[in-house]
């Protein structure tokens, strides 16, 4: 029953995640709706089905997102894929591991290290992958501070679906 529980949120979350990075695509700046969503995403996984559940689709949404790409960036993007796929998984533990101490902590924390990791990442990145200027322009602006932006809004409407759901998310 848990494994059957497990991969039914696990799909839905992904599918919500999914969905909103596919019709995003139309909506100019979209990146402030979509990233708060697919944290929330992250995170509410995490709680609902299990860290696996929040690593999973840590790994699985930025690849799908990347493929479906279609922006002039979009190769660039696909190679920088592992390291968002790493700054997913940064959030993901710091909430499962603090969330039971203090959540609003556990989110503030997980989102300061995610744009950390991925500021740090980024300006790495565009440093030793041969790109135009303009490219690298983009791309640093896209994982900078939006990404501490996006994380910790996604991290408070985590906060309070769960919070309205109250005990039927819980997995323990």
């Amino acid at each position: 029953m848990k494994k059957t529980l497990f991969l039914a949120r696990t799909a839905l979350l992904l599918a919500v995640a999914i969905a909103f990075q596919l019709f995003g695509k139309f909506i100019p700046y979209n990146n402030f709706i979509v990233g708060p969503v697919v944290n929330a995403v992250l995170l509410v996984a995490t709680a609902a089905a299990g860290v696996w559940s929040g690593i999973s689709i840590s790994v699985i949404a930025p690849l799908v997102s990347a493929f479906t790409n279609k922006a002039p960036i979009a190769p660039l993007v696909l190679g920088f894929s592992p390291f968002i796929i790493i700054g997913n998984i940064i959030i993901v533990l710091s909430f499962h591991f603090l969330r039971k101490k203090n959540a609003v902590l556990s989110v503030a924390v997980g989102s300061v290290l995610k744009f950390g990791f991925l500021y740090g990442a980024i300006s790495v990145f565009t440093s030793l992958v041969e790109m135009k200027p303009q490219a690298a322009a983009t791309l640093t602006n896209l994982f900078s501070w939006p990404q501490l932006f996006t994380a910790l809004a996604g991290g408070a409407i985590a906060l309070v679906i769960l919070k309205l759901a109250g005990k039927s998310l819980d997995i323990s």
